[in-house]
């Protein structure tokens, strides 16, 4: 499944799944419980998305937080996503499909691009996650927000380094040599998620 989004088959194993969408444990998670909700067709990034399918979206999230979240340490969770407008920008993270993270923490992640990256972006409000398909700029990157207050948020830049929202995780957790998916696979991690959630692979 998904053999263009990550080829190794261990970590494709969905943990959920809908009509549209697949919900798969994220490569390089650095906690517990991170999970990527991805479409079954292929997308650039989740403003190209149906306008009917974010209702889908909406109902991932909300069954990802009654039934997954209290499995986990963090009583939150925050939802981003590095939006690409085009292929192999960096703002994709080297992954070229469209995959929105689901990460059960309360980091303040629009404080840490600012703070411990040093990146002033301006950030818009959005009142839902259907919006980024009307707000933003298809020739421009973006990154889409959900923070741990249940606010969403979107900037659009000219250039938006990789990997950015795990930058700022990897300091918060105090490893932030470890925010590399494709040097730190975060096996442990990974496997512990799908024990809790009771998935075999």
């Amino acid at each position: 499944m998904l053999k263009n989004f990550f080829e190794q088959k261990e970590y494709n194993t969905p943990v959920y799944e809908t009509t549209n969408f697949v919900v798969i444990p994220s490569l390089g998670s650095l906690v517990e419980g991170w999970l990527l909700i991805v479409p079954k067709v292929f997308y650039l990034n989740f403003g190209q998305l149906p306008k009917d399918q974010y209702n889908e979206v909406h109902q991932i999230i909300n069954h990802l937080e009654k039934r997954f979240l209290p499995l986990f340490q963090s009583k939150q969770a925050v939802l981003f996503e590095h939006g690409p407008a085009n292929m192999l920008s960096k703002a994709g993270c080297g992954v070229d499909y469209a995959h929105l993270h689901w990460v059960p923490t309360n980091f303040d992640l629009r404080y840490g691009v600012s703070r411990l990256l040093s990146l002033n972006f301006e950030w818009k409000s959005l009142e839902s996650i259907i919006e980024i398909q009307e707000k933003t700029t298809e020739s421009m990157d973006y990154l889409l927000l959900r923070d741990q207050f249940m606010n969403y948020y979107f900037t659009q830049q000219q250039q938006i380094p990789s990997q950015t929202f795990r930058k700022v995780i990897a300091h918060y957790l105090n490893q932030p040599e470890n925010f590399d998916w494709k040097i730190n696979w975060g096996s442990e991690n990974i496997r512990a998620t799908y024990s809790k959630l009771n998935v075999q692979i």
